[in-house]
């Protein structure tokens, strides 16, 4: 059998990690009985911890590019979990903001994923998850800084 590079590249497993988590997060959502992707998660999860924000500052919270925050907001627009506020003095203008809706279902979909976040770590010690935690910390810091 061949030696895979990727087996040994940090970058390559934190991503197979990233999509094995965000597949199980989407199936326990769904078996919840909740229709809303991790995507659109994200964004009310900011809405409602940050307040209202234009375009460019969601699109920078949530590390997506413009034209993916538009299509993930249009989508919870349309299901009136959020809206869009016109900026008065500037009428192309508008600021996102979280609505009830919104804020309830972030509220009832939350615990789900804490839950499975902290079943799918527990198979590691405290001692490693503050080690990857610190770890992960300092790539994210390295990599928005460049």
């Amino acid at each position: 059998m061949k030696n895979n590079p990727r087996e040994k590249s940090i970058g390559a497993q934190m991503a197979i990690v990233l999509q094995l988590m965000k597949r199980k997060n989407h199936q326990v959502i769904a078996d919840a009985g909740y229709n809303i992707t991790m995507e659109q998660l994200a964004v009310l999860e900011i809405l409602n911890f940050h307040g209202d924000m234009n375009m460019t500052e969601l699109s920078h919270a949530v590390w997506k590019q413009n034209a993916n925050i538009t299509r993930i907001v249009d989508k919870l627009e349309k299901r009136q979990l959020v809206v869009r506020k016109t900026v008065e003095g500037d009428r192309r203008a508008y600021l996102l903001s979280i609505t009830d809706n919104g804020k309830q279902l972030f509220n009832d979909v939350i615990p789900i994923i804490l839950k499975n976040y902290k079943d799918m770590t527990s198979c590691i010690t405290k001692e490693e998850e503050a080690t990857t935690i610190k770890t992960m910390i300092t790539i994210i810091k390295h990599i928005s800084q460049s």
